[in-house]
């Protein structure tokens, strides 16, 4: 196997090559969870990973509750299947509120600020959903500071707390502001695991939808140890293999066909994108030298063969038309920018918008290379 051969089979498992899901529950349910502090840039990696999807229709899912924002991992929000929300909640995040103690002492923050916040939290959210600065305020008039000249964040750092602990949760927008909820009454119960059946399903998760990956970027994705990595993965050893490519292990499914041939698409990804964050070592994706100049390789990245070709941005016109400037690494052959005007077109469709393909770009793009 080639390390084109990886990037190859990771397009297919996640879904960037081609899908046959058809609803945003499927694309999450696969992924198990889909990093999400960018909520356009969320909505937009679901939609990529479906037929005929839109910005509206992934949004629904979530104002549903069917797909549920939190806090799981990497103390960043996700996006989760509302039956897995609680069990990988309970399974990751733990880790992720001790790594957070000695911040807490040096924000001032208390054990008894955290027993009121969540106290406050219980009663104020009961059968309701509230804003962030309305959260703060009830905090607030509780005698616990949601902001300070030093801390001036204090108050999400509670509410992520708590989120973590799971007791609350992002739920629906309103006035394009997110709201929290009771975890108790807007996620479902779902499927209740732990221990080894809780690790276990998130190795074959991660491999089913990552792979082929190492054990340390399933170790980074998750947060987990790598002590606690490789006893997951050794769990569904029966279905894994590994194979090395320049010196590296790699993991995938027993069963995993052999990279497929055929011509890729040009992508736009969004800031953050799987494809990417879900790696410790994203080498497969962009030379390492390039790195820092595409923000550690989790920008908006144009994928052209499974490698980043480039930076994009988006900019809504005032005649309604969508334009996007891309920055490329290298210089884009013909080919490829008739597929760079494909896929702005796609992404204009899915937030609704008219597309207006910009013009390729160098003024940032001091490297720029002739393509190899």
């Amino acid at each position: 196997m080639k390390r084109s051969d990886i990037a190859r089979l990771r397009l297919d498992n996640q879904r960037l090559s081609c899908s046959s899901f058809t609803n945003p529950v499927e694309v999450v349910r696969w992924f198990g969870a889909i990093q999400s502090q960018d909520l356009p840039g969320s909505l937009y990696a679901i939609g990529l990973r479906m037929r005929h999807a839109t910005e509206a229709l992934v949004e629904r899912s979530l104002a549903a509750g069917s797909i549920v924002r939190s806090w799981p991992m990497r103390r960043t929000i996700h996006c989760m299947a509302a039956e897995d929300a609680r069990w990988m909640i309970r399974t990751l995040a733990p880790r992720g509120i001790a790594r957070m103690k000695p911040y807490y002492r040096q924000m001032r923050i208390t054990d008894d600020d955290l027993e009121r916040t969540g106290k406050v939290l219980q009663s104020a959210l009961a059968r309701t959903r509230l804003t962030r600065p309305e959260l703060y305020q009830r905090i607030n008039d509780a005698g616990v500071s949601s902001a300070t000249p030093d801390v001036p964040m204090r108050g999400l750092h509670l509410l992520v707390h708590w989120a973590q602990a799971g007791l609350i949760c992002l739920a629906a927008r309103r006035d394009k502001q997110p709201t929290f909820a009771l975890v108790e009454e807007w996620t479902p119960r779902g499927r209740d695991l732990s221990g080894n059946d809780a690790l276990a399903e998130l190795a074959s998760i991660y491999m089913r939808a990552h792979a082929p990956a190492t054990t340390k970027d399933f170790a980074w994705w998750t947060g987990l140890t790598v002590a606690d990595a490789k006893r997951a993965l050794l769990l569904i050893g029966d279905i894994l293999r590994s194979v090395r490519v320049d010196g590296v292990e790699y993991w995938l499914m027993r069963d995993a066909p052999a990279p497929p041939s055929g011509r890729l698409r040009l992508l736009l990804l969004p800031a953050f994108d799987e494809y990417t964050v879900a790696y410790a070592d994203r080498s497969i994706a962009v030379d390492p030298s390039l790195l820092s100049s595409i923000n550690n390789g989790l920008a908006a990245n144009i994928i052209v063969k499974g490698r980043i070709a480039g930076t994009w941005k988006r900019k809504l016109l005032s005649d309604g038309t969508l334009a996007v400037s891309p920055s490329p690494l290298r210089i884009l052959n013909r080919n490829e920018q008739t597929d760079l005007a494909r896929a702005a077109g796609r992404y204009a469709a899915f937030v609704g918008a008219k597309s207006a393909p910009g013009k390729i770009s160098r003024a940032r793009s001091p490297r720029l290379r002739k393509e190899q």
